[in-house]
């Protein structure tokens, strides 16, 4: 059986469009369950984080915009 190490250098090695997979299948997997999703002392200053962006946005303080707006902002869709 695989170590948590051993399973962590496999997933590093893997090309970038892989680990992106993973971590967003990772990520999906912890956000439907209800026990990790309730768990406020997983990611308590992450947590603080949203929390404070929500209440940003449900108060009009700032506007969001879409993933495409953020790609064309940043410059990150060109790659």
């Amino acid at each position: 059986m695989n170590t948590f190490l051993e399973i962590e250098r496999q997933v590093l090695a893997l090309p970038d469009v892989e680990r992106e997979q993973l971590a967003t299948l990772a990520w999906e997997s912890l956000v439907v369950d209800p026990r990790v999703a309730g768990n406020r002392n997983i990611d308590p200053e992450g947590i603080e984080i949203a929390a404070q962006r929500d209440a940003e946005i449900e108060f009009g303080v700032v506007q969001t915009i879409g993933h495409a707006e953020f790609l064309r902002l940043t410059g990150s869709g060109s790659e």
